[in-house]
């Protein structure tokens, strides 16, 4: 047998700095940003970012050094991320609209060296100045002060971009929602990062024709699209925050071609009364991720946009490229394709596991999605105790619950932790969910799991109506039951104007919980 050595420099690999180097090479007089009414060329992004380096050399940041930003999306919020992958420095961006107690508890928990706000959370980072454990630099997006740092990164003289990002170093830290406590800091490697971007370029459509909207914070899900639009030459639309006339506006005139929703996004833009007299032709690729799609809305979606449709599932731990349903698998005949969340990535391996760490194989029943990927973090900052419980048994555990059909495509039932265990019956929110959202009056649906004396949880649906429609709780718990049988049935349902969301735009099911788990603590204590 032949033993074959790897030589360890001809086999490395390249970090994410490269790709940005080379986007901006490649593509030098070509826009790369609109925002705000301004555009950007590759040319001026990739001054401004070796400028920012500059800057960052000039007020004695060093490689490894973090940076931290609290800013909505902005052109500028990703300068400074691009300088960051560039340089060699750790990019930390939490979302803009977390708690104070939250941005306070990152910036101690990273140890940045240089804080930028926008103009909104400025005095929120002056603040901090005295409060937090390690001295910092405090500058603004906004404004001409002292603290400005826009003037400042503009008196640099730009030099060759060059990168210089080490493949296996740490180049981001991407910090949860804080939803199961405090926020944890995802570990991502240069190399992990590129990596992530190559995975999305092999799968969705981009090309210099794209032009990408961005109105979710490019902080977290909309963000993982940038890079491998650049590399390709597109342009990316960046928005602060959803605004779906202009949305439309940006679909019909062909400034939008691409965009990435969340499904209570996409929704929203399909319940726009102007949807059905406007021309979508344009639009080639719409990216859903980030939470559980009702059939009947998706059936919708597909009858308005057409074949354009992709779903995309992952997690900050394995920077969102677990599983794709592509936009031919969502008119493939099979039974209950659009059921599914799709088949890896390349590269990407997929399991399903038990709560022994044994594979559960294809129709054998329902399995924790675990993953083994040259991408999936190391794991998280200064948590090793949790690093131990995402890896153990060799696979990184993703906390979402799936099976898997005989043709090898997963089927996400749930997140883990929001399973209702009622009687000793395992019932999984989401099928409850397509059950409710079926039914013609009905908008939306949350299924959470409340406390009950005998059964220890029952089956509570929160519900949206369509306008104008009316249906009794009564009637949407027979029509349940009929599908789903009895004991997936909704034991009460209440009717509210409006589900309440996370940050990110997900349904907070935790804020829907507290209010009858707090009640049940009171009565015992």
């Amino acid at each position: 047998m032949t033993t074959i050595q790897l030589n360890s420099e001809l086999n490395s690999v390249g970090g994410v700095g490269d790709m940005i180097v080379h986007a901006v090479e490649r593509h030098w007089s070509r826009p790369a940003f609109t925002c705000s009414g301004r555009t950007f060329t590759y040319a001026q992004f990739g001054q401004q970012v070796s400028q920012a380096i500059q800057f960052f050399e000039q007020i004695g940041l060093k490689p490894g050094d973090a940076v931290l930003q609290l800013s909505a999306n902005r052109y500028e919020m990703f300068v400074l991320m691009a300088a960051c992958y560039v340089g060699g420095y750790i990019s930390v961006t939490p979302h803009y609209a977390a708690s104070e107690d939250d941005h306070l508890y990152v910036l101690d928990d990273c140890g940045a060296s240089l804080v930028v706000a926008d103009g909104l959370r400025a005095q929120r980072m002056r603040g901090f100045i005295g409060r937090s454990k390690k001295p910092f630099k405090a500058y603004s997006h906004e404004g001409n002060g002292p603290d400005a740092i826009w003037p400042a990164i503009g008196s640099c003289a730009p030099r060759p971009l060059v990168a210089r990002d080490q493949p296996d170093a740490i180049i981001r830290l991407i910090y949860t929602g804080g939803t199961t406590g405090q926020p944890k800091g995802v570990i991502t490697l240069s190399s992990q990062l590129a990596f992530a971007s190559l995975l999305h370029i092999s799968e969705q459509a981009f090309s210099v024709k794209t032009r990408m909207l961005c109105a979710s914070p490019i902080s977290h899900g909309s963000g993982a699209f940038i890079i491998p639009v650049l590399f390709k030459g597109g342009c990316l639309v960046l928005q602060d925050g959803f605004d779906g006339d202009s949305i439309l506006d940006g679909m019909a005139s062909g400034d939008i071609t691409t965009a990435f929703f969340v499904p209570t996004m996409l929704y929203t833009l399909m319940d726009n009364p102007r949807i059905g007299k406007l021309d979508l032709s344009a639009v080639t690729r719409i990216i859903y991720a980030g939470s559980p799609i009702s059939l009947q809305r998706l059936n919708q979606a597909l009858d308005i946009f057409g074949p354009i449709l992709e779903q995309n599932f992952g997690q900050t731990e394995v920077p969102g490229t677990i599983l794709a349903l592509t936009p031919e698998e969502h008119f493939d005949t099979r039974a209950n394709r659009l059921t599914s969340t799709g088949k890896p990535y390349p590269c990407v391996t997929v399991k399903l596991m038990d709560d022994n760490c044994q594979e559960i194989g294809r129709g054998k029943g329902v399995g924790e999605i675990c993953v083994r990927s040259p991408h999936a973090t190391p794991g998280y900052w200064n948590r090793p105790e949790l690093t131990e419980q995402l890896w153990r048994g060799g696979w990184l555990h993703t906390g979402d619950m799936a099976r898997q059909d005989e043709d090898g495509y997963f089927h996400i039932v749930d997140r883990k932790k929001d399973m209702i265990i009622s009687g000793g019956f395992n019932i999984y929110p989401q099928e409850v969910e397509n059950a409710l959202t079926a039914h013609p009056a009905v908008s939306s649906a949350a299924v959470i799991g409340i406390p009950h004396e005998k059964w220890g949880e029952s089956v509570k649906a929160v519900v949206v109506l369509k306008q104008g429609s009316r249906v009794t709780g009564q009637e949407l718990i027979d029509y349940v039951k009929k599908k789903k049988g009895s004991v997936m049935a909704p034991k009460l349902v209440e009717f509210v104007p409006s589900l309440p969301l996370t940050n990110l735009g997900k349904v907070d099911k935790k804020a829907l919980r507290a209010p009858h788990w707090e009640d049940q603590q009171r009565a015992v204590s």
